[in-house]
């Protein structure tokens, strides 16, 4: 079998995750600052596509850890229309994630905004001489992140690692930060088990419709695993929240459909009583995360106990990018070579960069 950069990548990323957290404790000080200085009192997290589904789920446990307001809206919008977004008697943060950096609407979108001073910005990325690095206010760098591969998979999950971090130094909450800090090690035990997991569902070419449900901040969480098939095999897939997909998705489902269903702690009573419906919908289930095997689903991926739902987000995706990956394998096509994609978007209308 031929060894891809993708799944280098995917492999390599507890250790990325270790960088991270060392980068966030020696840059601790100053964010924090940063961030004191400017006293907002609404976050706007942004990004497009991988980032902006990281952002989602940065947004909800900034929102749930502070009790400042935060959203998540993609970098278009706020470049076309930047001051639907910005009250004028209401001080705001920007915070814009892109791997490369030099993705347009990011750029255009932080570039705007400072242009209007409608808001100050933070920007996190891979590549600290890009277009976003020279642009924000502040800039955190992380060079280690970089990917070979056209799909973001160790960029997003340190990237949104990036977030978590930040998130639990705004708050204070030193419990929060313990608990991250093991995220790394408790990846590290728990790759090999999702690989071949992963290996073994990627390999079963009767599933055509895979739906990935997440609740809260695992909605985003949900939207990047979707992406991650979508991109790699070009199936049809879907991202909802669990209890919403009753109303109305829930009729798609027949015997080729293929349920992931990542399982938090707040929502477990509902969730066990959501995959009885998605069975006899027609579907077959899996669910992922802690004590998975208590829903009753057709097969269980377990991740490593004793994290809370805001900390273990994570650990969730390495299997669903194992999962892409081995489904893309199946169907004979190149992971590092996904149809029509690049690695950075560019727009070339008359907008400019």
């Amino acid at each position: 079998m031929q060894y891809h950069a993708t799944l280098r990548e995917i492999r390599r990323q507890p250790d990325t995750w270790k960088t991270t957290w060392e980068v966030w404790t020696e840059k601790r000080a100053s964010l924090l600052q940063f961030f004191r200085e400017r006293q907002p009192e609404s976050i706007l997290f942004t990004g497009c596509g991988t980032s902006y589904y990281l952002s989602i789920a940065a947004a909800r446990l900034f929102q749930e850890q502070t009790g400042i307001p935060a959203q998540a809206v993609p970098a278009s919008e706020i470049m076309i229309q930047p001051t639907a977004f910005f009250p004028p008697d209401r001080p705001a943060l920007l915070v814009a994630s892109s791997r490369s950096g030099e993705t347009s609407e990011v750029v255009r979108a932080v570039k705007v905004v400072q242009e209007r001073r409608l808001a100050p910005s933070l920007a996190i990325t891979g590549e600290p001489a890009s277009q976003l690095a020279q642009s924000a206010g502040f800039a955190l760098a992380l060079p280690h992140i970089r990917e070979q591969s056209v799909v973001m998979t160790s960029s997003f999950t340190n990237l949104l690692f990036s977030l978590q971090l930040w998130t639990a130094i705004v708050a204070g909450n030193e419990d929060l930060l313990r608990e991250l800090r093991q995220v790394p090690a408790l990846g590290e035990k728990h790759l090999s088990t999702a690989e071949e997991t992963a290996r073994q569902l990627g390999a079963e070419e009767s599933f055509t419709h895979f739906v990935y449900l997440g609740l809260g901040a695992y909605y985003g969480l949900a939207c990047e695993g979707m992406l991650k098939m979508k991109e790699m095999t070009q199936t049809f897939c879907e991202a909802f929240n669990p209890l919403e997909f009753r109303h109305g998705p829930i009729s798609t489902l027949n015997r080729q459909s293929r349920v992931f269903l990542l399982k938090s702690r707040v929502g477990h009573p509902h969730e066990q009583a959501l995959v009885l419906d998605l069975q006899q919908s027609g579907a077959d289930v899996t669910a992922i995360g802690e004590q998975a095997g208590t829903l009753g689903a057709d097969r269980s991926v377990e991740l490593p106990p004793g994290l809370g739902d805001g900390s273990r987000s994570i650990l969730y995706l390495p299997f669903l990018q194992l999962l892409a990956y081995y489904r893309t394998l199946q169907l004979k096509q190149n992971p590092d070579q996904p149809r029509n994609l690049g690695q950075v978007v560019r727009l070339n209308d008359k907008g400019g960069d």
